[in-house]
């Protein structure tokens, strides 16, 4: 798999927990469908969507993104990345993979698979 941009500017905002980039990626009218390990999800809204990442992940002191990687997939960009969580603490690891279709340049619709927080060992 290829590293396309919009997987490593979308991972780094993400890991970097950098609200005004990650929203600066998204359309306003933005949908987020994502499968959790608790159940699906769904948001509307460039403002809703960033609530949700932060709400996932605002609160660790580090998030360090250890891979990432993207590429076209016809018409949609395919992200992938990994994240781990407080690591001097009580290191957590977790995996999203998101399928975003575009619109004039910006994320439109994002469709993601979560691992959840696991245990790193």
């Amino acid at each position: 798999m290829n590293t396309h941009p919009l997987a490593t500017s979308f991972a780094t905002a993400v890991a970097d927990r950098d609200l005004d980039r990650l929203g600066d990626q998204l359309t306003d009218l933005v949908r987020l469908r994502a499968l959790l390990p608790g159940g699906p999800i769904e948001e509307h809204g460039r403002d809703t969507v960033l609530a949700r990442f932060h709400a996932w992940f605002g609160d660790y002191d580090t998030v360090v993104l250890t891979d990432v990687a993207g590429d076209t997939v016809g018409d949609r960009v395919l992200v992938h990345y990994k994240l781990v969580f407080d690591p001097d603490v009580d290191r957590r690891v977790l995996t999203q993979t998101l399928v975003c279709t575009l619109h004039q340049g910006l994320v439109g619709r994002v469709d993601l698979v979560c691992s959840g927080f696991r245990e790193d060992r």
